[in-house]
């Protein structure tokens, strides 16, 4: 898996560090000022409660103000969070809770507090596709020992994958204040929610968020590499649209960290000190809405679909060639994954526009999937040219999930930006079996395809690795071959980092930045 590019230094981990050693940065005119903030880019988010995360900004608040069991960590592995050891098997784990944590109001964190945040995060009525993605399709029971000190997760069925899925943001601890009162704490106005080092100070909704670090946070984690600099004591999010306008803002330093696309890498060649990581992350892959009021309940015009999309193009538009091309619904550093592309359905535009001829086809994007949604475009046009009759809703990320996930009848098709959080061809399995999400699963597009449930389902309960593997394997390409989805490329995130600022994603995995002061 490809990860950022570190900065090797010792790191300063506690907050009285950061008080005593503020950051020094090089202003547009190259000046060095001291300064203990760090300002970033973000899209809107869709709210503050970390079990309703959907999107990514959603998840990279979460991180900011709760913490989960475990941390991502370099090599596929976890380090400590809340739990400072755990004991893990497919169908159960023993999480021992540190005893130095706190929430921001300052109650102590016990093994209790943990398993009343698991049990809000498992509540039957939030809507919420997180429990599914975390323990697979079941209930899982809690339980807390305060007097060991320890936290207890019971499976019945096994999930191999569930250590690292509880190191994701939407895990994240939230305190008694916050289960108390839901509708503050998605708001991010509960006082005393948090479990992490910064709590929400201030906030204007689509245009900037702040964070404050706590001053009496000492829980950071331990990583078995050295992260460079110190935390900053203040965190501002920045929303910040234009790729052009961020990369302008970055040079004349109005931003300290900032996304930007492809397209924008070679404004900063020969910018001294300026360092730009390249992370490739987010899977993209069409969802077909297969349910039975839409057009694609029919294969045929699914795999019609699938003939006129070049991924090589659809690359080119929405990256500029940075992305890796996908076979399946993962990169191919996955776990598991095969580069295999006998499983793909060919391209053929003569037959595609005999099939697609006058077809409406309702397709819903976000402006995500390239610059300004270019890849959504791409798309749209191409199945035009193949003479379906398209009406594209090329839209922001919160109104995307909501027409996606919250409204079943108004689209037929779309390109997913799948956040794999967990690393594994598991994941997005998840997507495509199932009940549907009218019927509290996972199931996006309502899709039945009876073959790969059954390996994928029996992958779970596999003990072997090299069994579970193939399993995953003929889950993923039943679905490729039947045109439930049609796999394009796993994304490239591009950070671009001003002189004295880093951020750092050990693991791989955008929901866990790691931002710090180094000079």
């Amino acid at each position: 898996m490809m990860r950022f590019s570190k900065i090797a230094a010792p790191i300063a981990l506690i907050a009285s560090s950061a008080l005593l050693l503020s950051g020094c940065a090089t202003t547009g005119g190259g000046d060095i000022v001291a300064t203990d903030t760090i300002r970033t880019t973000i899209d809107i988010p869709a709210g503050f409660d970390p079990t309703l995360a959907m999107s990514l900004p959603d998840f990279t608040l979460a991180r900011q103000s709760y913490d989960s069991l475990v941390r991502k960590d370099e090599g596929g592995g976890v380090t400590g969070g809340i739990a400072t050891k755990w004991d893990v098997t497919p169908t159960s784990g023993v999480f021992t809770i540190r005893d130095d944590a706190t929430c921001s109001d300052g109650t102590k964190i016990t093994p209790t507090i943990v398993k009343d945040s698991f049990d809000y995060f498992m509540r039957p009525d939030s809507g919420s596709l997180q429990p599914y993605f975390t323990f697979g399709p079941q209930l899982p029971t809690f339980a807390a020992d305060d007097a060991a000190g320890t936290f207890t997760v019971t499976l019945e069925m096994p999930h191999p994958d569930m250590l690292i899925a509880l190191s994701v943001a939407s895990t994240g601890i939230i305190c008694p204040a916050g289960i108390a009162d839901p509708e503050a704490l998605a708001k991010g106005t509960a006082k005393g929610a948090e479990s992490g080092p910064y709590v929400l100070s201030a906030s204007e909704d689509g245009v900037s968020y702040t964070y404050t670090l706590r001053s009496d946070y000492t829980a950071w984690p331990k990583y078995a590499k050295d992260v460079a600099g110190v935390p900053a004591q203040t965190l501002k999010f920045v929303v910040s649209p234009d790729s052009s306008a961020t990369s302008n803002l970055v040079l004349g330093g109005d931003l300290d960290v900032a996304k930007i696309q492809a397209e924008s890498m070679a404004r900063f060649d020969g910018q001294a000190g300026y360092n730009i990581a390249v992370n490739r992350f987010s899977d993209f892959y069409v969802v077909f809405n297969e349910r039975e009021n839409s057009i694609f309940h029919d294969a045929a015009l699914r795999k019609a679909v699938a003939q006129t999309i070049d991924r090589a193009a659809f690359a080119n538009v929405t990256s500029l060639d940075t992305a890796e091309l996908s076979t399946q619904m993962v990169q191919q550093a996955t776990p598991c994954a095969s580069s295999d592309e006998s499983n793909l359905i060919p391209l053929d535009a003569a037959a595609a526009a005999t099939a697609l001829k006058g077809v409406k086809i309702r397709m819903v994007g976000a402006q995500i999937v390239g610059p300004n949604g270019a890849g959504n475009e791409y798309v749209a046009e191409t199945l035009r040219a193949a003479g379906a009759d398209v009406a594209l809703d090329n839209t922001d990320v919160g109104t995307w999930v909501s027409a996606v996930f919250g409204q079943p009848d108004a689209w037929d098709m779309t390109i997913f930006a799948d956040l794999n959080f967990v690393g594994s061809m598991a994941s997005p399995l998840g997507n495509f079996s199932g009940p549907s999400i009218a019927d509290g699963g996972g199931n996006i597009g309502s899709v039945t395809n009876e073959a790969s449930l059954a390996a994928s389902g029996a992958a779970e309960a596999a003990s072997d690795a090299k069994e579970r593997c193939a399993l995953l394997n003929t889950a993923a390409n039943e679905l490729v071959k039947n045109a439930d989805t049609v796999p394009l490329i796993n994304d490239a995130f591009i950070y671009v980092q001003r002189p004295g600022f880093s951020v750092t994603m050990l693991g791989g995995s955008l929901d866990d930045p790691i931002f710090r002061i180094t000079q």
